[in-house]
């Protein structure tokens, strides 16, 4: 059973969500609120992601984020009680090249940051 990769990048004015799946790639792209409205809500979607899928769901979350730095005692809140077998989630920080990204890039913008957070996350390379 081949597992599913899930980025989280909460930024200033978004959380984007990248999903990707072996062999096929890219399955999900999303722009989110910066913060979810109820509390369970992001444990609620890996879940559901993992649920509708029927395969293990591996989520890394941007720990370099700005907004992670400052709240992380949040972060760890929203992602709590995790089923470990179905849902794995790790904070990774990464070296990325600081570069302007140009937001208008495809229908929700370049999602290469998240690419780089995947690979970093699943093969230790940068």
């Amino acid at each position: 059973m081949s597992t599913l990769w899930l980025s989280i990048e909460p930024e200033l004015s978004e959380t984007r969500l990248m999903l990707t799946q072996a062999q096929i790639g890219t399955a999900l792209r999303a722009r989110l609120p910066t913060q979810p409205s109820q509390p369970r809500a992001l444990l609620l979607l890996l879940e559901a992601i993992a649920a509708w899928y029927g395969q293990p769901l591996r989520a890394v979350l941007d720990a370099e984020a700005t907004d992670v730095q400052r709240y992380p005692e949040r972060w760890a809140g929203l992602l709590g009680d995790l089923d470990g077998e179905r849902v794995h989630v790790e904070w990774v920080g990464h070296a990325v090249s600081p570069r302007r990204r140009d937001r208008f890039l495809g229908a929700v913008g370049d999602f290469s940051s998240a690419k780089r957070l995947i690979t970093f996350a699943a093969t230790g390379q940068k």
